[in-house]
């Protein structure tokens, strides 16, 4: 079953989100927003399996961590915005750099804080084993999709040329 979702994320992955800032629908006709909802779905799987979860951990595990990554989401969003202005604007000060640079501080600062918050929700239900192997297997999805992303990117500049 996860090799069957390990296709479907790399299919959805090889789909163009955006073009000039334009929402572009799948060939199937899905949003960025039922594309995302899949590759999180997906993640959440991989997770539970990767970290050894009990069927009575599963559902418990699930909701948690989709408040988290929400407020995860929330705790980035705003630096995330300035970083993509900024990085635009030829014309910026040094005043701006700093506003942008403190921002996203702030904001790595707020997602550790989140972390934590969660982990120790995450303890009422879970080993610390689980928990220590949660933080590698989010870093083990989030390398694969980089990868997968790099790899249809890659794709696409070979077809223009």
């Amino acid at each position: 079953m996860l090799k069957h979702l390990l296709i479907l994320v790399v299919m959805v992955m090889s789909i163009p989100l955006q073009v000039s800032g334009e929402e572009c629908p799948s060939p199937e006709g899905k949003t960025k927003e039922q594309i995302f909802q899949e590759i999180q779905e997906f993640k959440l799987k991989y997770l539970a399996q990767e970290i050894d979860l009990k069927e009575d951990q599963r559902q418990q595990f699930f909701d948690l961590y989709n408040e988290m990554t929400r407020k995860r989401f929330a705790a980035v969003k705003e630096a995330r915005r300035l970083e993509k202005e900024i990085k635009k604007n030829k014309n910026a000060s040094e005043e701006d750099y700093k506003t942008v640079t403190n921002a996203l501080n702030k904001a790595r600062s707020d997602e550790a804080a989140i972390e934590k918050e969660y982990d120790s929700k995450f303890s009422k239900f879970m080993t610390q084993k689980q928990i220590f192997k949660l933080k590698s297997a989010e870093e083990s999805f989030r390398k694969k999709m980089e990868e997968m992303r790099h790899k249809h990117h890659g794709k696409r500049k070979d077809k223009k040329n």
